[in-house]
């Protein structure tokens, strides 16, 4: 698609150290930050060591607000600048995964390994913090009283050109899926279309769901699309949902091999198996607030579902035996209504729902964003 892994420039700006020695000796310096380019700038930080190894978080404050106190002794302070869109790439240590969000992730949305954001520095910002310690550190040895810059406007400038690019560029990359997450409310822009939320680890699996894949069915059914396509889409894409969660718990619980060799063959197309499934194993009820009756009826279209795609709608002996279905006959047509559709539709987003928050109940998300993320929609709310 159009915008995908383009060169997202860097936000510019310039750095300047403001190194003075006074008169009784004492040598030291003081950093300014400035910029004049019409771009979203976000600025941050962190505390490194020579030659540039990351050590911990630098808390910028406000105007005459003292930074936190490095967390070792002999770090810089070192000031990064965000890319021209406001976000920050990141890369993940452990399974090397690059994505952009905010500042400071707290887990890696293709791995979920939790970690402190400046742990998850991408490599072009590594080789910033780099060049940053040495442009300091030999600033402080030949410069008595002057000022020496960094100028990442030159960086900023040196996206999508020919040529040499300066030794410490800078530049991020669009990937190929951005979602807010509905939890915290943080931008994301990952690799694939599922993953965590960076932030807080909320999987966006559900908000995808929602808003795309059941969204898209029911436009089409609205506008007069078939009712049995809109049946062999639904299931279809709980499907393709529960095989996501599936993948995960794969990675992240502990099993025997012959459970591990049994998910990753599973199919999610029989509704009775699934629940048992996720039931047994992992104490996940997808039938959670779901009524007998409606059980009963997403067993007999998810069923159908096979009906629909690969016998063209009609009636074959698999059908009859499996589903128990004593309202038809061999060879007959099956016809759903538009109204049967919708109710399917509905009630395999709640079963998505509750496996969704069956997975989070073991795999907590991060409270902390979350609860900042509705104190700042309360306070919005109580302004209006």
């Amino acid at each position: 698609m159009a915008g995908e892994f383009q060169e997202i420039a860097h936000s510019g700006g310039k750095v300047t150290f403001r190194i003075r020695t006074t008169e009784d000796g004492r040598h030291g310096y003081q950093i300014a930050y400035s910029t004049n380019r019409p771009v979203p700038a976000v600025i941050t930080g962190v505390y490194a060591l020579d030659p540039g190894v990351p050590m911990g978080h630098l808390d910028l404050g406000g105007i005459g607000t003292p930074f936190n106190p490095p967390p070792v002794p002999g770090c810089r302070p070192v000031i990064i600048a965000s890319d021209s869109q406001g976000m920050f790439g990141h890369q993940c240590p452990q399974c090397e995964g690059y994505w952009r969000s905010g500042p400071w992730p707290r887990v890696c949305p293709y791995c979920c390994l939790a970690a402190k954001g400046y742990q998850f520095l991408s490599k072009a910002q590594l080789l910033y913090v780099s060049h940053y310690c040495a442009t300091l550190a030999e600033g402080l040895a030949e410069v008595d009283n002057g000022d020496v810059t960094i100028d990442m406007d030159a960086v900023a400038d040196a996206t999508d050109q020919e040529g040499a690019k300066p030794a410490f560029y800078v530049a991020e990359e669009n990937q190929q899926c951005k979602f807010e997450c509905e939890a915290c409310g943080e931008h994301n822009d990952i690799l694939g279309r599922y993953g965590y939320c960076s932030s807080c680890g909320t999987r966006n699996d559900l908000q995808d769901l929602k808003a795309n894949s059941l969204q898209s069915v029911r436009t089409a059914l609205n506008n007069g699309g078939s009712a049995e396509d809109a049946v062999r889409s639904a299931v279809g894409a709980f499907d393709t949902f529960a095989g996501q969660y599936a993948k995960q718990l794969l990675g992240l619980v502990p099993m025997s091999r012959m459970r591990r060799d049994r998910l990753e063959r599973q199919r999610f197309h029989n509704a009775a198996e699934v629940r048992d499934l996720f039931k047994r194993w992992f104490d996940i009820d997808i039938y959670k607030g779901v009524s007998g009756a409606d059980q009963q009826f997403v067993i007999l279209m998810f069923f159908r579902r096979h009906l629909y795609e690969h016998n063209g709608g009609e009636v074959d002996q698999r059908y009859l035996d499996e589903s128990g279905d004593k309202t038809v006959r061999l060879k007959q047509h099956i016809r759903e209504t538009q109204e049967s559709a919708h109710r399917l539709i509905g009630l395999v987003q709640r079963m998505a729902s509750n496996l969704h928050n069956g997975f989070h109940e073991l795999l907590l998300p991060i409270p902390e964003p979350i609860k900042a993320f509705k104190e700042r929609q309360a306070r919005m709310k109580s302004h209006k």
